[in-house]
């Protein structure tokens, strides 16, 4: 049975709006979704130290790293603007993941690798809802 070349023209329009539609999402979504990491420390932390030297060292050169640049912060030492907030944190390294308007969004503790590390931030930087 012939298919109707109206029948074509409409099929290729659906599949083309659905392809922009698609598009146009995820670049809106990928735009949005930009803040800063920070990770609170201790110069004696071994977790710290293996965290600056594995991927702290490239962080910095990584699409993640792009849209939520590295501050760290040492919890012994901190920024007069954090010092209400280290309180808080009583384990080494803590990832703190803020919107660009200073929200926190997320947290994790703990270093165990450059994998798990990434897919914890990860999971962080793509959680819609409350912090912790």
């Amino acid at each position: 049975m012939p298919v109707s070349p109206c029948l074509v023209t409409t099929m290729k329009k659906f599949w083309l709006f659905l392809y922009l539609l698609l598009c146009c999402r995820t670049a809106s979504a990928e735009e949005l979704v930009s803040g800063r990491l920070i990770m609170v420390s201790t110069q004696a932390c071994p977790y710290c130290r293996e965290f600056r030297e594995t991927v702290g060292k490239f962080y910095h050169k990584t699409a993640v790293g792009q849209r939520f640049p590295l501050t760290e912060i040492d919890k012994d030492a901190p920024p007069s603007d954090f010092e209400d907030k280290v309180w808080e944190i009583l384990f080494v390294p803590t990832f703190l993941v803020y919107t660009q308007d200073g929200k926190e969004i997320a947290r994790f503790q703990g270093y165990r690798g450059d994998e798990p590390f990434w897919n914890e931030l990860e999971r962080a930087i793509h959680t819609e809802g409350p912090a912790r």
